[in-house]
C-alpha cells in the first residue's frame, strides 16, 4: 500500500512538473526565452549545480550553446562541440540519454569548471532528428537519479516541440522583417540620383539590415584592382587608399569567382589587406558577396561586425539581395550619366546648327543691301563731277564692301557643306532614341508620358539630325511650358495622314497641358527671336519651322491659354527629297 502511494506521489509530481514546464514555455515564443525558461526549470527540479542546452548545426557537424546557467559567458559562449565528441556531442549523436555519475571515469567527458563530479544529458527530439541536447551537471558525485532521468526526458520530449515552433516562428519573423526592410531599400535605391548617392544608399542600407560595424563598397576596377567606392560606418578605409589587386587579396576571391566568403576574424587572415587598420578600427567578423550585372562583377559589398560573428546563411542571402539590387541601381545610374552627357551633347550639336543656320540667314540678310550700296557706289564713282578725293573714298568703300561680300560668301559656303543629307529613316526610331535620352529628366519632372507610335508609318527622306533637333526642340518646349503644373502630361503620336500641299504624310504630334499660348503670340511664334519664355533666344521654332521646311513639310500649332499645347510636324511621304 505505502508503495502504491508512493509511486501515485511521485507521478503526480511528475504531472505537477510537466504542467509547469508547459506553462512556462508557452509564455512566449521567443526561442532564447523559451529555453531559458527551460533551463532555469530542469536545474531546479534535478537540484543541479549547473546546467545548459546547445541546439545542433547539421551543416556544420557541431553543437552551439544557446543558454547556460551558472556557466561563465567565457566558458560557452564561443564554444564549438562536434557532435559525438564529450557527453553532451554523444548524446546529439546516438539520440539516448546519458548519466556520468563520475566524471573523472568518463573519458568522453570535457571539461568546463574543474568543480564537477556528475553529469547529465539529455536529448531533444523532433520526428526521429536530434535539435539540441539539454546538460546538467552537479558538484556532487552520484547527484543524478534514474527517476531524475525519466522526468527530464518527459519534460525534453514536451518542451522539444515548443522550441522547434518557437525557432520556425522567430526564423519566419526575422525573414520577414528582412524582407520588408530589403523591400523599403530597394525602393530607396530605384530612386534616380547620381552614382555617389547611389553607393552611399547601399553600403548604409547593409549597415542598417544587418547591423554591421562598418560596410565597404569596393569597385572592381579596369586594371582589376579593388578600389574603395562608398564606405559606411565606424572605419576608416580611405576612399583615397592605395587599390588591392584582386589576386592578391581575401575580396579578391569575391571578385574573381563571383561567391561569397565568411571569415570569422579578419585580424587573423593572411591575406585581408587592412588587417592594421581592422585592429584600430576593431572590425573582426567578416561577410563578403559580389555586386553582379549581367555576368560582371562590379564591386565587392563587404560587412565588418565589431565582434566574433558567425553570419547565417540567411544573412548572406539577405546581403547578397540587396548587392543584386545595388547592382540594377549602380547601372541604371551609370546610363542615366550616360544619358545625360549624350542629351547635353545632341543639345550643343543643336546650338552649332542653329548658329550655322542663323549665319546663313544672317548672310542672305547682309548681302542684299549690301548689292544695293555696291550699285549706289558705282554710280557715285562714275559721276564725272566728282573730285579725287571723293573717288578715292568710294574706292575704300568698295574695297571693304567686297572683303565683306566674300566672308558672307564663305559663311554661306560653310552652311551648305553642312546642310541636309537625306536618307531613308523611321520616324519612330528617332522619337524613342529621344524618350530615351530625356527619361531621366522627365523623371525627376514628374512627367507623365503617354507614347502612341503607329508601327505602320512608312520610312521617309530625311536628315535624321536634322529632324531630331526639331523633335527635340518641341519635347523640351513642351515640358518648360509644364513647370507650373501639378500634374504635367506629356503626350507623344506618330501616324500616317495626309496635308493639303504636302500630300500622303508621316505626322508627329507634340501634346503638352501646360500654359499655352495666347493667340497674339501664335501670329509671331515661327518669327526669329521671338519668345515667350524669360531665357528663350526666340531661336529655337524659328529654326525647327525652316527645318521641317526643307523635307518639304510643315508645322501646326493649336493652343489654349492655361489648357495647354499641341504641336504637329506634318513629313511628306515621298521616294526623294532634293537636297537644299
Amino acid at each position: 500500500m505505502s508503495r502504491t502511494v508512493n509511486q501515485l506521489h511521485a507521478r503526480l509530481e511528475r504531472l505537477e512538473v510537466l504542467y509547469k514546464i508547459s506553462n512556462i514555455v508557452n509564455t512566449t515564443l521567443d526561442p532564447r526565452e523559451v529555453l531559458r525558461l527551460l533551463l532555469k526549470e530542469v536545474v531546479r527540479i534535478t537540484n543541479a549545480t549547473s546546467g545548459s542546452i546547445a541546439m545542433v548545426d547539421r551543416k556544420k557537424g557541431v553543437l552551439n550553446i544557446e543558454t547556460a546557467i551558472n556557466i561563465h559567458p567565457r566558458l560557452w559562449k564561443n564554444l564549438r562541440l562536434e557532435l559525438g565528441v564529450g557527453v553532451t556531442g554523444f548524446v546529439a549523436w546516438t539520440g539516448k540519454p546519458l548519466r556520468v555519475e563520475d566524471v573523472q571515469k568518463d573519458p568522453r567527458y570535457v571539461c568546463l569548471k574543474n568543480d564537477i563530479k556528475s553529469e547529465m544529458a539529455l536529448p531533444l527530439i523532433i520526428e526521429g532528428n536530434v535539435i539540441g541536447v539539454i546538460n546538467v551537471d552537479s558538484t556532487r558525485a552520484g547527484a543524478f537519479t534514474g527517476d531524475d532521468e525519466d522526468l527530464c526526458m518527459a519534460v525534453a520530449n514536451q518542451s522539444a516541440k515548443v522550441i522547434e515552433t518557437a525557432r520556425l516562428h522567430a526564423a519566419i519573423k526575422r525573414q520577414a522583417e528582412e524582407m520588408d526592410s530589403l523591400f523599403k531599400v530597394g525602393r530607396t535605391l530605384i530612386m534616380p540620383g547620381p552614382l555617389e548617392q547611389i553607393l552611399d544608399r547601399i553600403v548604409e542600407a547593409g549597415n542598417s539590415l544587418l547591423k554591421g560595424r562598418a560596410c565597404v563598397l569596393f569597385e572592381v576596377t579596369e586594371e582589376q584592382t579593388l578600389r574603395p567606392w562608398a564606405i559606411s560606418g565606424g572605419t576608416e578605409i580611405s576612399r583615397d587608399g592605395p587599390n588591392v589587386r584582386i589576386s592578391q587579396s581575401l575580396l579578391g576571391r569575391v571578385a574573381k569567382r563571383a561567391v561569397p566568403i565568411r571569415v570569422l576574424d579578419v585580424q587573423s587572415e593572411p591575406k585581408f589587406f587592412f588587417k592594421e587598420l581592422a585592429e584600430r578600427d576593431g572590425l573582426v567578423s567578416l561577410a563578403a558577396v559580389p555586386v553582379a550585372y549581367q555576368d560582371s562583377v562590379l564591386a565587392v559589398l563587404a560587412l565588418f561586425s565589431g565582434e566574433q560573428r558567425r553570419f547565417r546563411e540567411s544573412e548572406i542571402r539577405l546581403l547578397q539581395l540587396l548587392a543584386n539590387q545595388g547592382a540594377i541601381a549602380i547601372e541604371n545610374a551609370r546610363r542615366m550619366e550616360r544619358l545625360t552627357i549624350l542629351e547635353a551633347s545632341v543639345r550643343q550639336s543643336e546650338r552649332l546648327s542653329l548658329l550655322g543656320t542663323l549665319a546663313a540667314e544672317m548672310a542672305h540678310e547682309i548681302r542684299n543691301p549690301i548689292t544695293i550700296i555696291n550699285l549706289l557706289l558705282h554710280s557715285i564713282h562714275e559721276d564725272p563731277t566728282q573730285n579725287e578725293q571723293t573717288r578715292n573714298d568710294v574706292r575704300i568703300v568698295t574695297e571693304k564692301l567686297e572683303r565683306i561680300n566674300q566672308i558672307i560668301e564663305q559663311t554661306l559656303s560653310l552652311a551648305r557643306s553642312s546642310e541636309s543629307e537625306f536618307r531613308p529613316g523611321n520616324l519612330n526610331k528617332l522619337v524613342e532614341e529621344l524618350l530615351l535620352f530625356l527619361g531621366y529628366k522627365l523623371t525627376k519632372a514628374g512627367v507623365e508620358v503617354e507614347c502612341n507610335l503607329d508601327p505602320k508609318i512608312p520610312d521617309i527622306q530625311m536628315d535624321p539630325g536634322q529632324i531630331q533637333q526639331v523633335l527635340l526642340n518641341l519635347m523640351i518646349n513642351a515640358m518648360e511650358a509644364m513647370t507650373d503644373v501639378k500634374k504635367p502630361r506629356l503626350r507623344i503620336r506618330t501616324r500616317t495622314g495626309s496635308d493639303r500641299g504636302i500630300g500622303p504624310c508621316v505626322k508627329f504630334t507634340v501634346e503638352d497641358n501646360g500654359r499655352g499660348i495666347t493667340p497674339a503670340s501664335l501670329k509671331s511664334l515661327f518669327d526669329a527671336f521671338y519668345t515667350t519664355q524669360e531665357k528663350g533666344t526666340g531661336l529655337g521654332l524659328f529654326i525647327s519651322n525652316k527645318l521641317v521646311r526643307r523635307h518639304q513639310g510643315r508645322i501646326q500649332v493649336k493652343s489654349t491659354p492655361d489648357e495647354g499645347s499641341i504641336f504637329t510636324v506634318s513629313l511628306p511621304v515621298a521616294t526623294e527629297v532634293a537636297n537644299t
